[in-house]
């Protein structure tokens, strides 16, 4: 055995073994090296101010696009007359939709203290046409038009006299205005004008 062990090695198995052996330990320290960098890196991040998040500011109210100035005729509180507000409102794309929004803002009542809305209380518009061949506006209205219409001939004349004269001061092409209730036209409103037929902007200037 002793003289097995006294003989000369390969030099090249010697290189092999030093290789081998280096290569592993090599490994080793480099994977834990890399491990160590990204460990570091990770509590550097963690570590790190965080940016503030900028929460986005609500956006700032819009004023009225398209808007136009409006006549609305309202009854006085004082006497049986009435008198006009200017308003602005919104300008519709289609004829039909001009109208419902200057008659919503007569539906609405004055802005002044000495006026008061001849129009009854819960008044709806339900629908809008005009012929063009008779210059005639119709106007659907709710049925709380008659049903809640406090009577007497002034007040009567006052719910006419605003809705004719609003029409006709802001669509100069309407020569009459057509009230409906409920898409039926009605003998009167409160027993002192005839509605059924239409009214003549000339009458109520």
């Amino acid at each position: 055995m002793d003289e097995l062990e006294d003989l000369p090695r390969d030099p090249a198995d010697e290189r092999a073994n030093a290789r081998g052996s280096l290569g592993g330990r090599g490994l080793a320290a480099i994977a834990g090296l890399a491990l160590g960098v990204i460990f570091v890196g990770m509590w550097m991040l963690s570590r790190a101010p965080q940016e503030p998040v900028e929460t986005p500011a609500p956006p700032a109210p819009r004023t009225l696009e398209g808007s136009r100035a409006v006549t609305l005729f309202f009854a006085s509180a004082d006497e049986p007359v009435i008198y006009s507000e200017t308003r602005e409102v919104g300008v519709g794309r289609r004829f039909d939709e001009q109208v419902r929004q200057v008659m919503e803002a007569l539906i609405a009542g004055p802005g002044e203290e000495r006026g008061v809305t001849a129009i009854p209380a819960g008044t709806q518009l339900l629908a809008v046409s005009y012929d063009p061949d008779s210059a005639t506006l119709y106007l659907d209205l709710s049925a709380e038009l008659v049903a809640a219409h406090p009577g007497g001939s002034s007040a009567e004349y006052c719910t006419v006299a605003v809705i004719v004269r609003t029409m006709a001061e802001n669509f100069p092409e309407v020569r009459a205005v057509q009230l409906l209730v409920d898409g039926s036209q009605v003998d009167t409103i409160a027993g002192h004008i005839r509605a059924d037929e239409p009214f003549l902007v000339r009458d109520w200037r």
